[in-house]
């Protein structure tokens, strides 16, 4: 009867697909949300949004587990230091129960027959909290207007502070919506491949620690 067991995080991730579908979601936004963490409408609304903008938009994913909380819990919030066990929940301030996020790692925009980079940041440089420029909130707002999960603060890439941004490590995911097409990258290895065959600034040296600059 082993093989019968449902878990309650099942049932929750099947209902999500369920509301994900009267929405319009595709059996491949089905299987990109399996294979991520991320909500399976989350996986619908970034690909329909990255193609309509022409962006290239690139994220860490959440814990596996997570999949079953979106919509359940809120996204875990900027100040949150805590991480994800691996339920894909984390316990915040005031014993809040929030959700693994979505990590930006960069985006960029297509521009002629390459790709121009779209700072998700403070306007100061290195900055971890300030005003944004307008073309990355107004995208961070549209996604916003449609994900379960929100986006929580600016892209990881564009954050210059080497010593305390937490740059690449080895066990991390990561999904890229190129142009509205959804591809997962396993590790650290394969998403600077990813950024070199487009030319695109890596930032990160071989020990994992963010270079603290721009190209």
């Amino acid at each position: 009867m082993s093989g019968l067991r449902v878990s309650i995080g099942d049932i929750l991730a099947d209902q999500r697909e369920v509301a994900a579908a009267r929405l319009g979601a595709s059996a491949e936004d089905m299987r990109i949300a399996r294979a991520s963490g991320f909500d399976p409408q989350d996986v619908m609304t970034i690909r329909q949004i990255t193609a309509a903008r022409a962006v290239l938009l690139i994220f860490r994913c959440p814990n596996l587990a997570a999949r079953s909380l979106h919509g359940l819990l809120p996204a875990k919030t900027a100040v949150t230091t805590a991480k994800s066990g691996s339920s894909g929940a984390v316990t915040g301030a005031r014993g809040l129960l929030m959700v693994s996020d979505y990590d930006i790692m960069s985006c960029w925009r297509q521009d002629g027959a390459g790709l121009r980079n779209i700072p998700i940041t403070a306007a100061a440089p290195g900055a971890k909290f300030g005003a944004w420029l307008p073309e990355a909130r107004d995208l961070v707002r549209e996604l916003n207007r449609g994900l379960v999960t929100k986006i929580q603060h600016g892209a990881q890439d564009d954050w210059l502070d080497a010593d305390r941004n937490r740059g690449v490590k080895a066990e991390d995911l990561y999904l890229a919506f190129r142009l509205g097409v959804p591809v997962l990258q396993e590790g650290p290895a394969a998403l600077e491949r990813f950024y070199k065959q487009d030319r695109l600034f890596w930032p990160y040296l071989p020990n994992g620690r963010h270079c603290g600059r721009t190209a």
